[in-house]
């Protein structure tokens, strides 16, 4: 998908979640715009990555705007992070994603949330997140792991291990149920 397309669906999830006025959406959301920001970046750096001259000037001007856009919001989604269709930031308000991680299409992130580098059972690396997946307020996840689909991830939970599909997991890796996301996740 291009950068439009991205964005385009990333508006459709603020619409599906209740937001109900378009102007209110585009020009006051922050966490709209942190995110629409980073899918036009991303997407002129990958469409110029094989030139690199301008591969190089792009990627600076984009982390300048990227970083400008971070002290504003506290949103850090760096340039290269692989994010699918319909990303959903709850409120704006320190978000950090490593520029490793991969996260699925139609997925919530709350704010005070750190997806990020570390360790899990002796390997160093970052989660991939599954699709459909709601991360709550506060939650830390880290290390070599996969988060399964329709997974909900409770408030300042801490991840760092593999989470199968349609798990609701809180505080360290404790898998409550098996009742998913899909109350949460509305697109």
């Amino acid at each position: 998908m291009n950068s439009f397309s991205l964005i385009k669906t990333d508006y459709k999830r603020y619409i599906a979640t209740g937001a109900k006025n378009p102007i209110k959406i585009i020009f006051f959301n922050q966490s709209f715009w942190a995110t629409s920001w980073f899918r036009l970046i991303n997407g002129i750096y990958f469409s110029v990555r094989k030139i690199p001259i301008i591969r190089s000037l792009v990627g600076l001007l984009g982390m300048i705007v990227l970083k400008i856009s971070q002290i504003f919001v506290g949103i850090s989604i760096p340039i290269g992070t692989k994010i699918g269709k319909g990303l959903f930031i709850s409120h704006s308000g320190t978000i950090i994603i490593n520029s490793n991680s991969i996260i699925g299409d139609n997925c919530n992130i709350a704010p005070m949330t750190i997806i990020g580098w570390g360790k899990s059972e002796g390997e160093f690396g970052v989660p991939t997140i599954g699709d459909r997946v709601w991360i709550g307020p506060g939650a830390k996840i880290f290390g070599p792991i996969t988060i399964g689909n329709d997974v909900a991830i409770g408030a300042n939970a801490v991840v760092n291990k593999p989470i199968p599909d349609n798990a609701v997991v809180v505080s360290n890796n404790k898998i409550v149920n098996y009742n998913s996301s899909k109350e949460y996740i509305k697109f």
